[in-house]
């Protein structure tokens, strides 16, 4: 799913023991987009009433707050194209603190309901 709805120009492929995985290639880009998912969080788990704890709330509801709130960044950036992707996380985050200055004043409440409405898109059998 990262690689055909939402793409970042610093993810590099990496190979880990339990497979591929994807890594960002920059530290600063890691650390903006660790604090917007943090404040996704802070929003997202109440609108899920859920517990940031993965033994007490599902992962697909952690996936669901990180891409739905993706989108509503986007969609808040461009409220004239709406968007069902996103081409590089790394520029949105930079539009987004260019646009707002710090990632604690992005209005991230306004994306709840993208992050409620977002779908999974499931696997391909093979």
């Amino acid at each position: 799913m990262i690689k055909d709805d939402f793409a970042c120009e610093k993810a590099q492929l990496v190979t880990r023991r339990a497979g591929p995985d994807i890594a960002c290639s920059s530290e600063y880009g890691s650390e903006q987009c660790k604090k917007l998912y943090a404040a996704f969080k802070q929003v997202g788990l109440q609108a899920f009433d859920a517990e940031d704890d993965l033994s007490k709330t599902s992962h697909s509801v952690f996936v669901r707050i990180q891409f739905g709130g993706l989108l509503g960044l986007a969609n808040n950036l461009d409220k004239e194209h709406g968007t069902t992707k996103v081409d590089n996380i790394f520029k949105l985050v930079s539009d987004a603190l260019n646009k707002y200055s710090d990632i604690d004043k992005i209005p991230n409440q306004e994306f709840v309901e993208q992050m409620l409405c977002f779908k999974i898109k499931r696997k391909k059998k093979r």
